[in-house]
């Protein structure tokens, strides 16, 4: 079973993520709050990175304001928040947050592909609220089927500027 700091941590290196995937800055020297977002295909790791706030809203400043509306809509409608922080409320482990899907509830052990989000603070504290959460590919692929072309367009273009590899669009939207 995996500690919070293994699910957290950077797959490549094994260590705390350290440093903005975008700006570069130590995540320790931003005055801001950062969030630790990563794709599993099955048990594999296959995206991972740490953003802070600053670079995370210039990024999702450029989303369309249909595409924020309908990312929007799928967490409220989808995702019962107070039912969430109740049984949140019940686990004895934070990684417990990381057994089943935040909308549909299946078990990740029965699951192809799934994302998880975090968000810490700016003295790198992790933020218990709504995050840390799993969401699954199905549910991931519901909440962006009505983004607008140009929000892909931003998604696939930060994946082709901070990662090696194919871009596309089916990947954890962790910047909405």
């Amino acid at each position: 079973m995996r500690s919070m700091d293994e699910w957290l941590g950077s797959e490549e290196t094994g260590e705390a993520f350290s440093h903005c995937l975008r700006c570069h800055l130590p995540l320790a020297e931003i005055d801001a709050p950062w969030l630790v977002n990563k794709e599993f295909h099955r048990d594999e790791c296959v995206l991972e990175y740490a953003i802070c706030q600053p670079c995370r809203d210039e990024v999702a400043d450029q989303l369309s304001e249909e595409s924020k509306e309908s990312v929007r809509k799928f967490l409220e409608q989808e995702i019962d928040w107070e039912e969430r922080v109740r049984e949140c409320m019940l686990f004895q482990d934070l990684t417990d947050r990381f057994g089943t899907c935040v909308s549909c509830h299946t078990a990740r052990g029965e699951l192809e592909g799934f994302g998880i989000s975090a968000l810490f603070d700016s003295d790198g504290q992790l933020v218990t609220g709504p995050l840390p959460l799993l969401i699954c590919r199905n549910c991931i692929a519901r909440m962006t089927a009505s983004l607008s072309e140009s929000s892909r367009e931003v998604w696939r273009n930060f994946l082709a500027d901070h990662f090696a590899g194919p871009s596309n669009d089916s990947g954890f939207p962790g910047l909405l």
